[in-house]
């Protein structure tokens, strides 16, 4: 077993094809590749799976994607020297992790967190607590922050509304915070601009927004509601994303002992005619993005949790980025 080692070289060394010596006199000569990764065997270089190996039917055809994100052009641009890691028999780039504060020192003061794979790939960023009496979708974000992911970055905001999230009220003092991000326009509070340049900066290729419903959508068990749907972006393939994943959900997350009408749906299309943020994103950002929605009706809170988080797990798998697990 070769002992876990980081090993700097500047980019050009590797693409001459220099040679990196490793513990236990163990040489291996890497050949930088950008479609491919390479791990170590008894001192041999092996391709990796190819990511065309994924089911081709999880991936986005998306030419919104490929004209904001060129990630090849960025990563080799970018990149003057990389980072191995050897553990065990694999080479592997490092992953990173950091946190910053947006509306410090203020009631809104709120965490994002940044996960940063090591490897090229989408970025996805996910939010959660945008009203504080939809708890399953904090405690999911919660949980989403401290996930590994396989190629690409995961940003997620988990509690963008801590004063209503404190409270435990659908509002903070200046209303609905997700009727505040009008499409083509500022949004119009400073909780919001601060969301929405989180977002910006991090240039996403997906956008996904955690809630929850009092009732079920177009059902008329129950309260009026909209829940039990997954809402997707104008975008290219965003539609079927949702549809399938609302299929995952039904066949693989729906207990036995819940009535049909529990079974989740395709919700509208977020169009980009309203002020929330998901149709900001669909107007301004021209991205795949889901509103996932489970309902409170007949359900409790670790029920909710687990739509969430597989949810969240499906979608982002559909635009190429997997969970990893330690």
């Amino acid at each position: 077993m070769i002992i876990a080692s980081i090993v700097q070289a500047k980019i050009e060394d590797v693409i001459n094809g220099s040679l990196l010596q490793f513990n236990r006199s163990v040489i291996v000569n890497l050949i930088f590749n950008h479609r491919k990764q390479y791990i170590l065997i008894g001192g041999a270089i092996s391709p990796m799976a190819d990511n065309k190996t994924k089911n081709s039917s999880e991936k986005i055809k998306s030419s919104s994607i490929s004209s904001r994100r060129k990630f090849l052009s960025k990563s080799v641009g970018a990149l003057t020297s990389f980072t191995a890691v050897t553990a065990g028999i694999g080479v592997a780039t490092a992953e990173s992790r950091w946190t910053y504060t947006i509306r410090e020192g203020t009631k809104d003061e709120t965490e994002v967190y940044v996960i940063k794979s090591g490897r090229p790939g989408p970025t996805a960023y996910v939010t959660g607590g945008f009203h504080g009496n939809e708890v399953s979708g904090y405690y999911a974000a919660d949980n989403i922050a401290n996930w590994s992911i396989d190629q690409g970055k995961l940003i997620v905001l988990p509690r963008a509304n801590p004063v209503a999230i404190e409270r435990k009220t659908y509002v903070n003092n200046r209303g609905n915070l997700n009727r505040q991000f009008p499409p083509d326009k500022r949004p119009t509070t400073p909780l919001a601009r601060a969301i929405w340049n989180s977002i910006d900066r991090h240039n996403p290729d997906t956008v996904l927004a955690l809630h929850a419903s009092k009732g079920i959508l177009w059902e008329d068990e129950g309260p009026n509601g909209v829940g039990q749907a997954i809402y997707p972006t104008l975008s290219e393939g965003s539609s079927e994303d949702a549809a399938r994943t609302a299929a995952y959900l039904n066949t693989y997350q729906i207990p036995n002992s819940l009535p049909k009408y529990y079974d989740f749906k395709r919700g509208n299309t977020l169009d980009g005619s309203r002020p929330l943020l998901l149709h900001k994103v669909s107007a301004d950002m021209r991205i795949p993005g889901s509103l996932i929605e489970p309902t409170k009706y007949g359900t409790d809170v670790k029920q909710r949790i687990n739509w969430h988080l597989n949810a969240v797990r499906h979608l982002l798998r559909r635009q190429g980025i997997d969970r990893t697990y330690s």
